[in-house]
């Protein structure tokens, strides 16, 4: 059985003074998601990390999505093989709530506003 490394990002803005990494060895047989992986951390190792889990388990819902060896991934779909080292750190451009949570409300007010307002949908749910 091999391991696998997964060096997670961590940083709560209202204890840590700057971001650092973690690193875990997980025990695995075969691939297993991101999300997996991150649950194992938890469940098992450190129950002080932070990360959005799923909704949906599909793969739709990117509710999950976190940033894995550089590029943003849903972290209920993406599978690392044993015996790989990865790198998973928030999905970028989106305040850090702690660890690998991150505000995805800035997306809806900034970049994909006027598309939601064109439909109504923001401005029924702002009631207005």
């Amino acid at each position: 059985m091999a391991d696998i490394t997964a060096k997670v990002f961590r940083f709560d803005p209202t204890v840590d003074r700057a971001p650092r990494y973690e690193t875990y060895r997980i025990p695995a047989e075969e691939p297993m998601t991101v999300l997996t992986i991150l649950r194992f951390i938890r469940r098992r190792i450190d129950p002080t990390i932070s990360f959005r889990d799923y909704i949906c388990y599909k793969g739709i819902c990117a509710n999950c999505m976190v940033t894995v060896n550089g590029k943003p991934a849903r972290g209920c779909s993406t599978r690392i093989t044993p015996g790989e080292t990865v790198t998973i750190e928030p999905v970028f451009k989106h305040p850090i709530v702690k660890d690998l949570v991150v505000d995805f409300g800035t997306t809806i007010r900034g970049e994909d506003a006027a598309y939601i307002v064109r439909r109504g949908a923001f401005i029924e749910a702002m009631g207005q």
